[in-house]
């Protein structure tokens, strides 16, 4: 239904809505982050002297190994383009 919302809504009132979640650009950037945060492997990561856009990249797209070709997949593989890495990777090394 929010998408229905937003269809009533003009240019100007979308451009002034808030897009941001917690601080972080996205809700998906937030909610990956505070998984790796979680889970360790932000820490791993760093211990392995490996905390790189790319070795994040890595593990998030290792969340698709195990998921089938299905429609979970596919919302996986879209919230994983949502995610902004580089935001990550700033936010671990700030730490």
């Amino acid at each position: 239904m929010a998408a229905l919302a937003n269809h009533n809504k003009t240019k100007e009132d979308l451009k002034m809505s808030d897009t941001t979640y917690n601080g972080w650009c996205n809700f998906e950037t937030w909610q990956a982050a505070l998984w790796l945060d979680n889970d360790g492997t932000l820490d791993m990561l760093r211990d392995y002297d490996n905390l790189t856009e790319e070795a994040i990249t890595r593990e998030l797209e290792s969340l698709l190994d195990n998921i089938p070709a299905s429609l979970l997949g596919d919302i996986v593989t879209s919230w994983l383009h949502c995610v902004r890495v580089s935001e990550i990777l700033e936010h671990a090394t700030e730490a």
